[in-house]
């Protein structure tokens, strides 16, 4: 990457990514509160899960978690349907890959999972990046965190600063995770347009991602800012 190259960083963004999860992090309590208290806490914890992208600290405007934040982020608009179809998935799954995004929303990954296991009970393996690249979560961003006191983590094992998921760039473990298992979940938009049209994952993939531009919104035919669960 250019800011990587020019800066002479390999982690340009590391200040900034600890400070996202430490901030969340401080709000996991309320959050999880919250999504317990909920009609549907599997839907308050994918919305939260999603909605969690919104303070991604490279797209400005940056907006730092608070509780009013938080509390804000659960009226965003979802559809019903998808939703559904996504927990009749999670009610068949037995094994389950978590294909991770950003830092900061991460805290929220990790609540979605604890309560997929809970109510599933699917074995379930997270996936990071290998390299930093922009605020995107590693695997030493996901232990920070305590992805791994919840699922077993792993490393995409992608030799690049990349901010999707290629098959062909995977590490062969990690391929042969994406392909065995009865269901991928796939957050942000890096990892949507990198896998959508991947054979291996067709049938099985849910993908979590926000409209935050015009193409996404266009495709799935929602208002900017919507929260968009595509089961592929």
């Amino acid at each position: 990457m250019k800011i990587q190259a020019v800066s002479g960083n390999t982690d340009p963004f590391n200040s900034e990514k600890a400070e996202q999860n430490r901030a969340v992090l401080e709000l996991y309590p309320f959050s999880k509160d919250l999504v317990l208290k909920s009609r549907d806490p599997l839907l308050a914890a994918v919305k939260l899960s999603i909605a969690g992208n919104s303070m991604d600290a490279t797209a400005p405007p940056r907006e730092q978690p608070t509780e009013k934040l938080i509390e804000s982020l659960f009226k965003l608009v979802i559809s019903p349907e998808d939703v559904e179809e996504l927990k009749e998935r999670l009610g068949k799954a037995r094994r389950l890959v978590y294909l991770g995004d950003n830092c900061g929303e991460i805290v929220f990954d990790n609540l979605l999972i604890e309560l997929i296991r809970e109510t599933y009970g699917p074995e379930v393996v997270f996936v990071t990046r290998t390299l930093p690249v922009l605020n995107d979560a590693t695997f030493q961003d996901a232990l920070a965190v305590g992805m791994d006191a919840v699922v077993r983590v792993v490393e995409n094992g992608i030799p690049e600063p990349f901010t999707g998921t290629m098959l062909e760039k995977v590490s062969p473990e990690v391929r042969a995770l994406i392909e065995g298992p009865d269901m991928v979940i796939s957050k942000g938009g890096g990892n949507y347009d990198t896998l959508t049209e991947e054979e291996e994952v067709r049938g099985k993939a849910s993908f979590f991602l926000q409209a935050k531009c015009h193409v996404y919104c266009s495709i799935h035919q929602v208002p900017r800012g919507a929260l968009i669960v595509h089961n592929s």
